[in-house]
């Protein structure tokens, strides 16, 4: 099978993505930001997880505490992928930055689809048929990434 992307001897990932899934990922980190920055709550709640689910009060306490910081760290991490986009190699500070922003933009559609770690198969009358292949493209490519960074340990 073609690596997505593959760990050079200079340290860095070389990037193999075609236009298409360039296309995609700019796509979807574009849709994310969008929710990021609406911060529908149900939306993001894969990416804000309950830090104290016993403790209302502490809860709101810690969210008000981390928040925007996390927020200003997400809109900058996605100014970063987008800037190399277009790259043909990735620094390692870059390819966490990508397979982090990626695996958020899994997140929020996964919390979309509504899928769990059982949804493996597709059926092509569902509506949202769709949106699961690009859940899917999206997992593929972070696995690859993740194999190649994995490489440079």
């Amino acid at each position: 099978m073609f690596e997505l992307f593959k760990a050079t001897k200079d340290g860095e990932i070389a990037v193999r993505l075609d236009e298409n899934l360039r296309g995609l990922i700019r796509k979807v980190t574009e849709e994310l930001r969008e929710v990021l920055l609406v911060d529908d709550k149900e939306q993001v709640a894969r990416l804000y997880p309950t830090a104290y689910p016993d403790d209302e009060e502490l809860e709101k306490d810690y969210r008000e505490l981390v928040h925007d910081q996390l927020l200003m760290d997400r809109l900058d991490a996605l100014d970063k992928l987008h800037g190399s986009l277009d790259d043909e190699t990735l620094s390692v500070e870059l390819a966490d930055i990508w397979m982090n922003t990626i695996n958020q933009a899994r997140l929020v559609l996964g919390t979309q689809l509504d899928v769990s770690e059982d949804d493996g198969s597709l059926d092509e009358d569902d509506p949202l048929v769709q949106n699961k292949v690009v859940y899917q493209v999206l997992s593929h490519i972070l696995e690859d990434l993740t194999h190649a960074r994995t490489k440079l340990l």
